[in-house]
């Protein structure tokens, strides 16, 4: 057994519904399909998408697509059924495959599908009942006689009693059957109080349909089957009581979604007559009709013209047969009036209606400013016009036949009717045939693809706006982005090292850095991949190559570019990335790292012929302190992580920016430029100064949201409250009566919140907009509000939710009021970005021109947000704001409680040699010293005889105490070699934690395994060990190791570990340099300590 929802019937043939749950236990769930739509309708309703990208090239049958659902306000993925065009326009004909629905479409209101979205299987599948056909009561006046006889078509009265059957079950199942092109049939089983009955069983009961036989001779009805039953019409109206009173079995829709779905209206309470859907069944085509009566009051008024002359004139005949037919139940007439109450008008208004029907299937929308602006309480959207049923529509299926008689006297009549109904069928044939023919005469006037909008292949060449991606970009020259490398402005050459380092995409930082770089002018880059040489040597190299000054200075002595760098590692790096690139032989790049000894700068000797210098400031300003005279046609000067230079040598940078000044700054060197690039991660303070005393006529690019809110220079205020009490605190936080212009945006995390605060700023009587994810349809109307002008004394206000926030783009808020709190330093950031059209802009001079507005951004923080508090507050530990002090108590109680969890982990390396952690914030080990893990067994004062064995750095070796009274080890060793010489067994199981033994020349050592690789199919492998004698760590084979017996497992491991205390390397390095343990081994593995 199948779970199953039927949304709609049009007849036991065809039935739409939803699996609900599979035995095979892999059925998506409900709540997974109401997180497509709502992420669907995000994207799509998404006001900074390229339209030409995501507009079809063209429309085919059985194209997977998203149409516009005008009716719902949704963006749903569809199928195309067929194709409409004429001479100024093309619809198409799709079917929703989540909904079961069928509409028209226009062309402009069709997306391309994107992938993400077709993740899921289609939501509705079509079903059909196995093993039955309908049957039909045929009545000869003439022989006065009445039977059943087998039809073609479903009578109106099965459908009804089966949609009955459905209202008043309280659990749908179903047998899953043969599956074919369209359909599937199954053995439907619904459960109505204590009783379960098989609907296929209950159709066939009640003659509303009879069993298919094998044989082809038998597929008539037997004299018995032939034979009417008199059934009470209380059949069709017994479930009615019972489905009033009856709860919802289905899961009620997310708050995003429209309550009262097409979906839900099988099970869902019935809702008021004016928006009650009716069921029409289409008993020669199995196609969906819903009339949706959700009318505006124009569109009402319009309808009422027409639509009461029709009814006036049918509704007395037809009530009368109606009650005739059915034995004057009154009770049941008014029930079926309930269900289809324009039925006599769609028959009497079809011929009126037929030329427009295909316009009324797509509703224009009025979006009303009162429906989100302040004082309105009203939020539904006005149709102007009602959806029509399609015109291929029989006109049999307008209304519901109760009496399930077909009267052989009206024949002819109906085949008349039918005639005459062909015609405009035939008509719109025609016209459809002559839209063809002046579409392929357009064609051959016109050979090329129109263009209707001829400025739109100007805006396709002109890159996207910088802003709308979230990079900052302000320069005073124009800056023409790159997109790919084929467009890079580099060399060739360059370009071909790039790929061999499969460096094939540049990143957005490089994107717009890139022509600034290799245009010589001053940049500051500020990005995730600023750690990565390439972003900035590539464009550097290429302007120091072709630029004329490289050529006319060949004559001088000395360097014209210089890299500073943080470190000995990072200088490394990028001496092996100019090796690589090729360009040694032109520009000989030197790596210069002299000491603090005495002399040691003036000992450096530095090629004539070198043009690229790779250093640290320390040594640098070493360098110019005795080569000042070599540094003299210095023009390019490069800042490897700039934050770090400034944060651990501020004084020195101080110095080589002067230098460097005084140098580019003379008379001679007026006509060449300068050039002082910055590349960093973070945005500092010192970086202010760089940029506005050394850096004249700068680029700056930033792609990290959050550092470019440091920069912009972004007013942060930090509220403490309590969850009950945000509303009120934000209310005293807002100023309704500014002195100037303000927008501000409130940030809140769901669907009721933003109702909460919308309502409680409204009644403060202020210009307020909201939005949320049940209000995508209205995402047009808030953004043209929003970016209209405003005056002095004017404050707009918008309250939504981070995922709506993403579509419209918005960058010129004043003030970002973070109602919801932002769960990360990307999220804050991101947040923050949208007041980026009012950051300052040191870029330019005037100082009233670069900052516009002042800019605020208001947390509010309660006690919901503790787990978040650490990493935002890192943040805004970087800012001038106030914190208060009962936050930085809570974050100091934070921070003890996580270094409680760290009991487990070892003492951190760097707080044991050097005192302090170089990243406490991201380091995994403990900080703490717990005297019970720490506690060492030497004695705490004395003189202790080591024996050095393992040089690990400079300040960290490890080696054995010498004990005369104890020679365990000398023993051990002995009895080892003696046990090897005459067998060497090899380890079989090797096992993570075990004790081995590996040979090296000689000496056998015992060895602890740390980790065994995934061995697969390998013969050979090498595995993680520990020589717990020596307290080296590396791999080795593992045909190396050998199994130690137990005898050799007692004596404890001989390595300790020995710490160089109030040592620690110059020039703030974090790591020692290889070189220092490489010229102490010498002397330790030669002296005893």
């Amino acid at each position: 057994m199948t779970k199953i929802s039927i949304l709609k019937v049009e007849n036991p043939s065809c039935l739409w519904g939803r699996v609900v749950r599979n035995l095979g236990g892999n059925t998506e769930s409900t709540e997974q399909y109401n997180n497509l739509l709502a992420q669907m309708n995000l994207f799509y309703h998404e006001l900074t998408q390229d339209l030409c990208k995501l507009n079809p090239t063209s429309i085919e049958e059985g194209q997977v697509c998203v149409v516009y659902w005008s009716v719902m306000k949704w963006w749903c993925r569809a199928v195309v059924e067929s194709i409409i065009v004429d001479s100024e326009s093309s619809q198409a004909h799709c079917l929703l495959v989540d909904h079961g629905e069928r509409l028209v479409v226009a062309s402009d209101q069709i997306r391309v599908a994107v992938q993400t979205f077709f993740q899921l299987p289609f939501w509705v599948r079509r079903f059909h009942l196995a093993g039955i056909k309908p049957t039909t009561l045929r009545v000869s006046v003439y022989e006065e006689k009445a039977e059943l006889t087998p039809s073609a078509q479903w009578d109106s009265s099965a459908t009804l009693y089966l949609h009955n059957l459905l209202q008043a079950s309280t659990w749908t199942e179903a047998v899953l059957l043969e599956s074919e092109s369209d359909s599937t049939s199954i053995e439907l089983f619904l459960s109505i109080g204590n009783i379960k009955i098989c609907v296929n069983d209950e159709l066939v009961a009640k003659k509303f349909a009879y069993y298919i036989r094998e044989s082809a001779e038998s597929s008539e009805l037997d004299e018995v089957d032939r034979l009417p039953i008199m059934l009470s019409s209380s059949i069709l109206t017994q479930t009615v009581s019972i489905t009033s009173n009856k709860l919802t079995a289905e899961t009620p829709p997310s708050p995003g979604l429209v309550a009262g779905r097409a979906g839900d209206w099988l099970t869902a309470p019935s809702p008021p007559q004016s928006q009650q859907p009716d069921l029409s069944t289409s008993e020669g085509d199995c196609r969906p009709n819903v009339t949706d009566e959700r009318l505006s009051p124009g569109s009402q008024s319009k309808r009422s013209s027409y639509s009461s002359a029709a009814e006036s004139d049918s509704s007395d005949d037809t009530d009368s047969s109606l009650a005739a037919a059915l034995t004057k139940n009154v009770n049941l007439f008014n029930f079926l009036k309930f269900l289809n109450p324009c039925s006599s008008y769609q028959q009497a208004a079809r011929s009126v209606d037929e030329h427009e029907e295909l316009n009324d299937c797509q509703p224009k929308e009025t979006a009303a400013a009162s429906s989100i602006c302040t004082g309105q309480e009203n939020e539904h959207v006005t149709l102007d016009e009602d959806v029509l049923p399609m015109s291929h529509e029989k006109s049999g299926a307008a209304g519901l036949d109760l009496t399930r008689v077909e009267y052989l006297a009206d024949e002819n009549t109906s085949s008349s009717i039918g005639s005459v109904e062909s015609g405009p069928a035939e008509a719109e044939k025609t016209l459809s045939e002559v839209g063809w023919v002046c579409s392929r005469l357009l064609e051959w006037l016109n050979p090329e693809p129109l263009n209707p909008d001829p400025d739109a292949a100007d805006d396709a060449v002109v890159p996207s706006d910088p802003s709308m991606s979230g990079i900052l970009v302000h320069s005073v020259l124009p800056v023409q982005p790159c997109t790919s490398l084929d467009d890079a402005p580099i060399t060739d050459g360059l370009r071909w090292v790039l790929r061999g380092k499969q460096y094939s995409t540049p990143s957005p930082a490089d994107c717009y850095s890139w022509p600034a770089v290799s245009r010589g002018c001053n940049t500051v880059i500020v990005s995730h991949n600023a750690d990565q040489p390439l972003s900035y040597l590539t464009p550097l190299l290429t302007h120091i190559l072709l630029n004329s000054i490289f050529s006319s200075l060949t004559s001088s002595t000395g360097p014209i570019a210089v890299l500073l760098c943080p470190g000995w590692e990072k200088v490394q790096v990028v001496y092996d990335l100019l090796d690589d690139s090729k360009i040694a032989h032109v520009l000989h790049p030197v790596v210069a790292l002299p000491g603090v000894e005495k002399d040691a700068a003036k000992t450096v000797r530095i090629p004539k012929n070198c043009r690229l210098l790779v250093t640290t400031p320390f040594s640098f300003v070493r360098l110019l302190s005795c080569h000042c005279f070599m540094f003299l046609r210095l023009y390019h000067l490069v800042l490897d992580e700039a934050d770090q230079l400034f944060t651990l040598a501020p004084d020195q940078m101080a110095a080589i920016l002067q230098h460097f000044q005084k140098v580019t700054s003379t008379e001679e060197k007026a006509s060449c430029p300068q050039q002082l690039i910055a590349v960093a991660k973070r945005w500092t303070s010192h970086m202010e100064s760089l940029l506005t005393n050394h850096m004249p006529y700068p680029c700056i690019v930033m792609t990290v949201p959050e550092e470019a809110a440091l920069y912009g220079n972004v007013q942060q205020v930090i509220l403490m409250t309590l969850e009950t009490s945000k509303i009120s605190e934000l209310l005293g936080v807002l100023d309704f009566s500014p002195d100037v212009g303000q927008k501000t945006l409130i940030i809140a995390n769901s669907t009721q919140e933003v109702e909460d605060v919308f309502k409680a700023v409204s009644n403060k009587s202020a210009f307020c907009l909201k939005t949320h994810e049940g209000l995508t349809h209205q995402f047009d109307f808030v953004i043209q509000q929003w970016r209209k002008i405003i005056g002095s004394g004017t404050h707009v206000i918008l309250v939504t939710t981070h995922e709506c926030l993403k579509c419209f783009g918005i960058r010129d808020a004043t003030c970002i009021v973070h109602y919801g709190f932002p769960t990360s330093p990307k999220l804050f950031g991101s947040r923050l970005y949208c007041m980026s059209e009012n950051f300052r802009n040191l870029s330019e001079r005037d100082q009233a021109k670069s900052c516009p507005h002042v800019t605020r951004s208001v947390l509010l923080i309660s006690e919901r947000n503790a787990r978040h508090i650490v990493g935002v507050l890192r943040y805004l530990g970087r800012t001038n704001a106030v914190l208060p002090p009962e936050l930085l108590t809570f974050a100091q109680g934070l921070h003890v409680a996580r270094e409680d969890l760290k009991t487990n982990r070892p003492l951190c390396s760097y707080l044991k040699s050097f005192g302090v952690c170089r990243d406490s914030s991201a380091c995994p080990d403990r900080h703490r010293f717990i005297s019970r893990l720490d506690h060492s067994e030497l004695p705490a004062s004395g003189i202790i005889e080591v024996v050095p064995l393992f040089i690990k750095t400079a300040s960290v070796f490890y080696g054995r105490i010498v004990r005369k009274e104890d020679g365990g080890f000398d023993g051990l060793a002995s009895e080892m070699a003696s046990y090897y010489a005459d067998k060497k067994p090899r380890g079989t199981e090797l096992l993570e934690g075990g004790l081995y033994a590996v040979q090296e020349d000689n000496v056998f050592h015992r060895v602890k395994i740390l980790s065994v690789p995934d061995r697969g199919d390998r013969l050979f492998f090498r595995v993680f060990v520990r020589f717990i004698d020596v307290g080296k760590e590396e791999q080795v084979k593992s045909h190396q190791i050998l199994q130690l017996p137990e005898q050799f497992h007692s004596l404890p491991g001989q390595a300790l570990e020995i710490v160089v205390c109030r040592v620690r390397p110059v020039d703030s390095e974090i790591d020692w340099h290889p070189k220092v343990p490489a010229n102490l081994l010498p002397l330790l593995l030669d002296t005893t300590c």
